[in-house]
C-alpha cells in the first residue's frame, strides 16, 4: 500500500496524507478509515475520505509547533500505519482559525478579527476566468469573510448549469426555466426526482476539489470562507435528500473542508423555506457537526422570514437576514442581549437595482446600514445587485463589483480596530444617535472611548459635557466620504461643529494620562498669565486664553485624513488556477528546502505489534469485531454552550478508559451518524511511536 505524506508543515496548515487503495464497489459507502494525530499538547481523532480514482486522503490542521506523530486505521488497512512529521512556526500572515470570544471573535494566536463580509453564492461554481475575476475584485476591497454555498444554487439570474455537480449523474434540462415556472422546482420534490437523474451515494470529487481551491485562494488572501452547506434554492433535488443520503453528505463535507483554517460553517441558509426539514433535523445535523469537526470553527444558520433559536448549543454565534422591510441593523443590540452570541448581519439588504426590495437599497444606505450595525455591537455584511451586461450578479456569480458602497467599509474596520479592547457595545446614552464604549469599560463611570454615529441625520453641532475633569481628544469622522479630521483635546461643556451632512459620526478617545499630566499643566500656566494680565485690557485675557486652545488642541498632532484608495479595474494575475488536479502530491513547506517526501512503505501486518499504542489499537479493533450498533447521539442543545475554542492540552492528560477506546470502534463502523466521535482525547506520547510502518 502506497502512503504519501510531507514530513514538515507549517502551524495552523494542512497536513495531508494520501493513500492508494482500492476502487472497487462505492468506496463512499464501503470504506471508512480514521487518523489519531499526537503531539505533546493535543490528540486529535479524523476521519478520512475517499477521493476517486482508488485514492483516499486524510487532513489535519496541527494547532502547535514540535513533533507529532500519528497511526491510520480502518478498513482500508490490514495493519495500523503509522507516520510522523514536524511542525513549524506559523507563517507571519496565518494567525490560525477564527473563534467567538464573548460577542466577539479573535484568530487562535489572540489576534482579535473583525468580519467585514460579502456574499457571492454561487461564485465557486462558475468557469476559472470568473474565479479569477472574483478574486481580483476581492484583493481591491476590505472584506475577510466570503459567503457561498458548497451545493449548486437555483433562483432568478441564475438559471444557467454550474460548471459541475457534486454527484454522479444527469441533471434536468433547464432550458426550459423561465421567471414564471423557476418557483415550481422549489418545493415539489417528486418533480425533481422524475427529472434528474443523480446517485446520492457517489460523490464527484472533482466538484469538491474545485471548492477546495476557492477556499485555499480565500485562505491566503486572509478570507474567511462562510461555507453554507444546505438551501432551499434547488432543482437538483440535493435540498430533500433522505436522512441517511444528508448524513452521508455532511461526514463528507466535514471530512473534507475542516482541516481548512479559514472555514466558518452555516448549517443552512434561508432554513425556514426548507419545508422538508424539520427543527428536529437541523438539532441532528447541528449535533454532528459540532462533534465531527475537530477545530470547532464558527457554526450558525441563517433566516428568511422566522428567526431561529440562536441559543441553541451547536450554534456559536447569529447569522441573520433582516426581517422587516426597514429594521434590521437596528435591532442588532437587541439580539446580542437575546442571544448572548456574537451577532452577524449577513443579509442586511444589498446595493442594486434589481426588482426586488432585499437588493435595491442605494449605496449610501448600505453604508448606514453598515454602520449602524457596527456601532451597535454587531457584524455587517455585504452584498450587490447590480446585473451586468450579460445580467449577472455579484450576489451570486461574484466577477466585478459594480457599486460604491464597498469602497467605503474598510473605514468602520479601522474605526472597529480602534477601540480598546477591541470589544464594543451599544450605550443607550443619547435618544437622537447610537452610542458605542467599548466593552470593558462596561462599569465605568468615564468611558476610554465614546463613538457618536448620527445615520441618516444631519446635525449641524453637538454639545457634549462628560464630565468636568476629563480631556477628550476628539474626531469627526465623515463615513460616506470616507474622512477623519481631529478637531483637538476638550474638557467640561464643549460644542462640535460639524457640515450639517448625513452619515457623519464624532469619536471622543479619552486623554492618557500623560497627555491630561502635559494639558494640566499648560491650562495652569495660561490661567496664571490671565491673572497677571489683569491691568491689561479684556482683549489681551481672551487672546491668551485662546492660545491655550490652539496650543492644547495640537497635543497631539492633528490627525492626517484618511481616505481610502479604490481600484477600479485591478490588474490580472498571470494565470488563473483553480481546479486541483486529480490525484496531487502535497509538498512540504519547509522554508529553506523541500522537505523529504516520506517513501511508500509496504505494511507487513505478520509482524508482532506491542506497546502502549498498539494495546490501544488492539481494544479498538475489539470494538470494529463487536456487532452492537451505538445508539443515536441525544441533540445537543443545551443553552450553557462554552464558546468554540481550540482546547489547551498543557495538563497531563489522563489515560484512556477501555470503554472510551471500544466506543471509537463502534461509532467508527457501527453508527450511521457517527464516524468517529470527536470529544473523545486519546493520550498518546509522541515517543511511542516512530516513522514508518507498523
Amino acid at each position: 500500500m502506497k502512503v504519501e505524506y510531507a514530513v514538515q508543515v507549517y502551524k495552523w496548515e494542512v497536513l495531508e496524507i494520501a493513500v492508494e487503495g482500492t476502487a472497487e464497489g462505492n468506496p463512499f459507502t464501503e470504506q471508512k478509515f480514521y487518523g489519531i494525530f499526537a503531539g505533546k499538547k493535543e490528540n486529535v481523532l479524523v476521519n478520512g475520505f475517499y477521493d476517486g480514482n482508488g485514492i483516499y486522503r486524510i487532513r489535519f490542521m496541527p494547532s502547535y509547533e514540535g513533533k507529532y506523530s500519528f497511526v491510520l486505521n480502518g478498513s482500508l488497512f490490514a495493519a495500523p500505519y503509522s507516520g510522523a512529521f514536524e511542525v513549524l512556526p506559523a507563517l507571519d500572515y496565518n494567525h490560525g482559525p477564527v473563534m467567538v470570544k464573548g460577542h466577539h471573535f479573535e484568530y487562535a494566536d489572540g489576534t482579535p478579527y473583525i468580519p467585514v463580509g460579502t456574499t457571492a453564492y454561487a461564485f465557486a461554481l462558475q468557469g476559472a476566468e470568473r474565479i479569477q475575476e472574483t478574486m481580483e475584485s476581492l484583493d481591491a476591497s476590505h472584506f475577510n469573510k466570503m459567503r457561498f454555498c458548497i451545493l449548486p444554487k437555483h433562483y432568478l439570474y441564475n438559471f444557467h448549469e454550474p460548471s459541475m455537480y457534486p454527484y454522479e449523474g444527469t441533471p434536468m434540462d433547464s432550458s426550459t426555466l423561465t421567471e414564471d415556472n423557476f418557483l415550481s422546482y422549489f418545493f415539489d420534490s417528486e418533480k425533481k426526482k422524475q427529472e434528474n437523474s443523480f446517485d446520492y451515494t457517489r460523490f464527484n470529487p472533482a466538484y469538491f476539489r474545485n471548492l477546495e481551491a476557492c477556499i485555499a485562494a480565500l485562505g491566503k488572501k486572509g478570507i474567511e470562507a462562510d461555507l453554507i452547506i444546505m438551501h432551499p434554492y434547488d432543482r437538483w433535488g440535493f435540498a430533500c435528500m433522505s436522512q441517511e443520503e444528508d448524513d452521508l453528505y455532511w461526514n463528507y463535507v466535514i471530512s473534507r473542508f475542516s482541516a481548512f483554517r479559514n472555514v466558518w460553517w452555516s448549517l443552512a441558509n434561508e432554513y425556514d423555506l426548507m419545508k422538508e426539514k424539520t427543527e428536529a433535523d437541523w438539532d441532528r445535523l447541528g449535533t454532528l457537526l459540532k462533534k465531527k469537526d475537530p477545530w470547532k470553527h464558527p457554526r450558525s444558520i441563517h433566516n428568511c422570514k422566522a428567526f431561529f433559536d440562536h441559543s441553541k448549543a451547536y450554534l456559536t454565534h447569529v447569522s441573520a437576514q433582516r426581517i422587516d422591510l426597514y429594521k434590521g441593523a437596528e435591532l442588532t443590540d437587541e439580539w446580542i442581549r437575546q442571544y448572548d452570541k456574537p451577532v452577524v448581519l449577513d443579509e442586511l439588504g444589498y446595493e442594486g437595482t434589481i426588482s426586488d426590495g432585499w437588493g435595491n437599497l442605494t449605496a449610501e444606505e448600505t453604508v448606514r446600514r453598515f454602520w449602524e450595525t457596527g456601532v451597535r455591537g454587531g457584524y455587517p455584511g455585504h452584498g450587490e445587485t447590480i446585473p451586468d451586461e450579460n445580467n449577472l450578479l455579484w450576489w451570486s456569480h461574484g466577477g466585478r463589483l459594480r457599486g460604491e458602497s464597498w469602497k467605503r467599509l474598510g473605514l468602520l474596520k479601522d474605526v472597529l480596530s480602534d477601540v480598546p479592547g477591541i470589544e464594543i457595545e451599544c450605550l443607550p446614552m443619547e435618544w437622537d444617535s447610537v452610542t458605542a464604549v467599548p466593552a470593558v469599560d462596561h462599569d465605568a463611570d468615564v468611558k476610554s472611548m465614546y463613538l457618536f454615529y448620527y445615520s441618516f441625520m444631519r446635525p449641524g453641532y453637538r454639545d457634549f459635557h462628560i464630565d468636568d475633569e476629563t480631556y477628550f481628544y476628539v474626531e469627526v469622522i465623515d463615513t460616506w466620504n470616507m474622512a477623519r479630521e481631529g478637531r483637538g483635546f476638550h474638557k467640561g461643556k464643549f460644542r462640535i461643529t460639524l457640515p450639517a451632512r448625513q452619515y457623519m459620526a464624532i469619536r471622543l478617545r479619552k486623554a492618557t494620562d500623560e497627555e491630561s499630566e502635559e494639558l494640566k499643566a499648560l491650562e495652569a500656566r495660561v490661567i496664571e498669565e490671565e491673572e497677571s494680565a489683569e491691568a491689561g485690557s479684556p482683549e489681551e485675557a481672551i487672546d491668551l486664553f485662546a492660545a491655550f486652545e490652539e496650543e492644547a488642541n495640537q497635543q497631539p498632532a492633528e490627525e492626517p485624513v484618511k481616505e481610502e484608495t479604490v481600484a477600479e479595474e485591478p490588474a490580472p494575475a498571470e494565470e488563473p488556477v483553480f481546479i486541483i488536479p486529480e490525484i496531487q502530491e502535497q509538498e512540504a513547506p519547509a522554508p529553506a528546502e523541500e522537505p523529504v517526501a516520506e517513501p511508500a512503505v509496504e505494511p507487513e501486518p505478520e509482524e508482532e505489534q506491542t506497546g502502549a499504542v498498539f494495546d490501544m489499537l488492539k481494544e479498538v479493533e475489539k470494538g470494529f469485531e463487536e456487532e452492537q450498533q451505538a445508539p443515536a447521539p441525544e441533540p445537543d442543545v443545551s443553552p450553557d454552550f462554552a464558546t468554540a475554542q481550540i482546547p489547551s492540552f498543557n495538563a497531563p492528560q489522563p489515560e484512556p478508559a477501555q470503554e472510551e477506546l471500544l466506543d471509537v470502534g463502534k461509532s467508527l463502523f457501527d453508527a450511521p451518524n457517527d464516524d468517529v466521535t470527536q470529544d473523545l482525547t486519546l493520550d498518546v506520547p509522541v515517543w511511542q511511536y516512530k516513522h514508518g510502518n507498523l
